[in-house]
């Protein structure tokens, strides 16, 4: 049985995440990893853009709005375990603290718009961590629910 599925997709811009991994020769902007994964030096690195793209964010695919990161400080800054300051400083997203600068480029001009977007999506991660605390304490067995 064939059926037609119709879907919608954000087409990303490749010569966006080329520039910025070119820029950084692949080179992560968090952490100073370069990922070599063949003998002719080839490495590899992520875009990751700081104002997410699609739903619900809809963030632009703009050199401004975009690092380049290894995979692992790709997902912690995902998931907001690292953020950036107006200044573009490097913060823990959980403690808050100083970890580092950026590293950038002189070219690369990232928007200070898209890096607050970026942490008021994660600004209520201390309440719910919070709420999850006392509704754990309220479980008798120790096992909670929490819909937020």
């Amino acid at each position: 049985m064939r059926r037609l599925v119709a879907r919608e997709e954000r087409i990303r811009d490749s010569k966006v995440v080329a520039t910025v991994k070119k820029m950084y020769d692949n080179t992560c902007q968090v952490c100073g990893t370069r990922l070599v994964v063949s003998p002719g030096g080839n490495a590899y690195s992520e875009a990751a853009h700081i104002h997410a793209l699609g739903k619900p964010h809809h963030g632009p695919d703009l050199v401004g709005n975009v690092l380049c990161l290894c995979p692992n400080c790709h997902v912690l800054f995902d998931r907001g375990a690292l953020q950036l300051t107006d200044d573009f400083d490097i913060i823990d997203g959980l403690t808050r603290k100083f970890v580092r600068a950026l590293h950038r480029e002189q070219e690369h001009q990232l928007g200070v718009e898209y890096v607050r977007q970026h942490r008021e999506r994660w600004a209520n991660r201390e309440e719910e961590a919070e709420a999850l605390e006392r509704a754990m304490a309220d479980a008798p067995d120790g096992q909670a629910e929490l819909s937020l």
